[in-house]
């Protein structure tokens, strides 16, 4: 990788990093004390990918964002030059419905508005816990470089809670059980392990299309 490669993250709170911390109180505190804020971002999945690719990285994730939030911070930083083409910037989708009666485009003109913001920069999409395209009638043609587009993170840790038995949710939830029949966004993050997981599985992902890319 290039010396003055960054890796740039943008998405919710799976990317600001939310249940890191033990302490139950925090849970329900979209803005908690910077402290709390402090240790989630430098404990989430950015940081665990970023030294895995040996480069810093910033975390621009956000508690309680939706995905028109997410793409007008992507556009800030895109129009105030904080992104470089050397950069790997990754972004990962909240829940599409959020706030739905608040949001100007589909999900398809939400998607296309990331495309053309992102266009000239190498980058990355995964979903957080909701595939956003999940209940179109028709699946589109998307590039490699979204990763798995009908399937999500949390999907990740499901597999790593079942079958190795792994702790992966925050406060030692377990939310396989009660996903299907009781799907709750704010209670639905994973613990530090959990982070850890994800950016395993990141890594990984984004390492075969970059290798690609040299060959």
């Amino acid at each position: 990788l290039e010396y003055n490669m960054r890796l740039i993250a943008f998405g919710d709170s799976w990317t600001a990093g939310h249940g890191v911390e033990n302490d139950v109180q925090y849970k329900e505190i979209a803005t908690p004390p910077l402290f709390v804020s402090k240790l989630r971002e430098q404990n989430s999945w950015p940081r665990w990918v970023a030294e895995k690719f040996d480069i810093p990285f910033v975390n621009n994730g956000e508690c309680g964002f939706g995905n028109h939030y997410i793409l007008k911070k992507v556009e800030d930083c895109v129009e105030n030059n904080f992104i470089e083409k050397t950069d790997i910037v990754i972004v990962v989708f909240s829940y599409p419905y959020r706030y739905e009666k608040y949001n100007e485009y589909n999900v398809v003109e939400l998607y296309e508005r990331f495309e053309n913001v992102l266009k000239d920069y190498n980058h990355y999409y995964f979903n957080a816990f909701y595939p956003i395209f999940n209940d179109l009638t028709e699946r589109i043609n998307l590039p490699n470089y979204f990763i798995n587009p009908y399937s999500s993170l949390s999907y990740i840790l499901q597999v790593a809670e079942l079958e190795k038995k792994e702790n992966v949710w925050e406060y030692g939830s377990k939310m396989v059980w009660n996903d299907k029949k009781n799907f709750n966004e704010g209670d639905y993050h994973p613990n530090l392990n959990g982070y850890k997981i994800i950016s395993d599985y990141i890594y990984e992902e984004i390492k075969k299309i970059e290798d690609a890319k040299t060959k």
